[in-house]
Formats: structure tokens, C-alpha cells, sequence
């Protein structure tokens, strides 16, 4: 069983589980993949502490995933809050071709020390979909699209078909920009990653 493992963190209302959600809808709903998701959130759950994670079995058509959680080190991490942040290690991204990746919000993490060390994409994508979309909440589409692109789990047919369950029908074309916009920021990382090999 090919387990590809990521873990999202950062505090609540910043979308956290929603995205979690997204993948593994795109993973098991659209591609036929065995996923799990897991989830926790401070008492406070709005500005509190929140992660969560999914699971994939990349192996199309198996039916088990012996163990729910993430395991470290990770295929990949998406990072949303200092907090979260302070708590990274290099050793917590697994090394290789196609896994290892940390995806992070520049706008909402003043320093990340660790993000020099592995194979980083820093997008301000707070700032991003405020200036570009006029609110924050496109954030989330934004980094769905890159990690669309950089994981490569799910095809981007089923990621749109996932942004259509998740959005108001009246918010669908500008979520759709903003993952278009994620997904060539992923697109042009890759592409710099193989520059440098």
C-alpha cells in the first residue's frame, strides 16, 4: 500500500479542516482512492489552535487503510499560523522525488526557519486573495490549486468537480480564478525544483 500522508495546520477560520476535506473528496469520491481524514481543534475553535489530516492509499481500488492518521515524516505539509510553524522539523517531510513538500502562508507566518532546509513554496495567500478577490475566504481555493499541482494525488478535473461541491454557486467563478491562480503558482515551483536538480 502507497500511503501518501499530509497534515494541514493552523488556527480556526482559516479553513483548515475545509481543505482536508477538499483533498480527500478529490482523492475518494472522484478518483476512486481509499482516504481518511482526521481532525482537531482547540475549545476555542474560531482563532484557536486546528489541524488536520488525510490519508491517501494511492494504490487505486483497495479498500483498507490499516491506521487513520498521518505519520511522520510527511509527503506533505501545508502551514497556516506562526504557532504552527514553530512546531516544524526538517525530519518532519519525507525526502524524495514526488513527496517532502511544505506549502505556507507567508502572510500569516512572520519567520519559518525550517522552510529553508526542504522543498518550500511560500504564497502570501491571505494577502493574494484579499487584494486580488476582495476577501480571504478564496484563500483556501488558492491552496487547494497549488497543492493540486504539486502532489499530483487527484487529476485537476476532480478538484474542479470538488470546488463545485464546496462553494455557493454564486461564488464558483471566482473560486475557480483563485485555484486557477494556486495551481500555476504549484506549476512554476515544480518547474524551479527541476531547475535546480
Amino acid at each position: 500500500m502507497a500511503r501518501y500522508e499530509i497534515r494541514i495546520a493552523g488556527f480556526g477560520g482559516q479553513g483548515v479542516i475545509t481543505l482536508s476535506k477538499m483533498i480527500i473528496t478529490s482523492a475518494s469520491f472522484y478518483e476512486d482512492l481509499a482516504a481518511t481524514q482526521t481532525e482537531a481543534y482547540s475549545a476555542a475553535a474560531r482563532g484557536g489552535k486546528c489541524w488536520a489530516e488525510v490519508v491517501v492509499d494511492l494504490d487505486k481500488h483497495q479498500d483498507l487503510i490499516d491506521y487513520p492518521k498521518a505519520l511522520e515524516p510527511y509527503d506533505f505539509l501545508i502551514i497556516l499560523s506562526d504557532e504552527a510553524a514553530s512546531e516544524v522539523k526538517k525530519n518532519h517531510l519525507k525526502k524524495g522525488d514526488n513527496t517532502g513538500y511544505l506549502l505556507w502562508d507567508s502572510a500569516a507566518i512572520g519567520k519559518f526557519r525550517t522552510a529553508k532546509r526542504v522543498k518550500s513554496l511560500a504564497l502570501p495567500v491571505q494577502k493574494i486573495s484579499l487584494e486580488k478577490f476582495g476577501n480571504t475566504v478564496f484563500g483556501n481555493s488558492i491552496l487547494f490549486g497549488a497543492f493540486t499541482a504539486i502532489a499530483q494525488i487527484f487529476s485537476e478535473e476532480s478538484a474542479i468537480e470538488t470546488i463545485k461541491k464546496f462553494v455557493p454557486k454564486n461564488t464558483l467563478e471566482t473560486n475557480l480564478e483563485a485555484f486557477e491562480l494556486g495551481k500555476k503558482e504549484g506549476i512554476e515551483f515544480l518547474n524551479k525544483l527541476k531547475e535546480e536538480d
